[in-house]
């Protein structure tokens, strides 16, 4: 089995950092719990990266080198490339999805 490298993006990492500061406002042992979650989703992406979904909202645009697993609420969402993982994006599916890839992700390709 091919092994891939796992990177985080700048954004990717400010976007768990706020998520745990938010969280830790009301709950400082859920935000942890939250944060070794997605660490560990995040970790299985170097053996088997494509068992997780094409980006439906970007599949519908015709565009498939985004991958997301989902960690309820939370998105995380990955470029896939040859050998490696690019961890683009930390989300809370309740938030303006499409906008937010749009902003995020398709600007920087166009």
């Amino acid at each position: 089995m091919k092994a891939y490298k796992v990177f985080w993006t700048r954004m990717a990492a400010l976007d768990l950092e706020d998520i745990m500061d938010y969280i830790s406002k009301d709950r400082v042992s859920s935000a942890v719990s939250v944060y070794n979650a997605v660490k560990s989703k995040c970790f299985l992406l170097k053996n088997n990266p494509e068992r997780y979904r094409i980006v439906p909202e970007l599949q519908a645009l015709k565009v498939v080198n985004y991958r997301e697993i989902v960690h309820s609420p939370y998105r995380i969402i990955y470029k896939l490339t040859d050998s490696e993982v690019y961890i683009m994006a930390v989300v809370d599916s309740r938030r303006d999805f499409e906008t937010f890839i749009f902003n995020r992700l398709l600007k920087k390709e166009a």
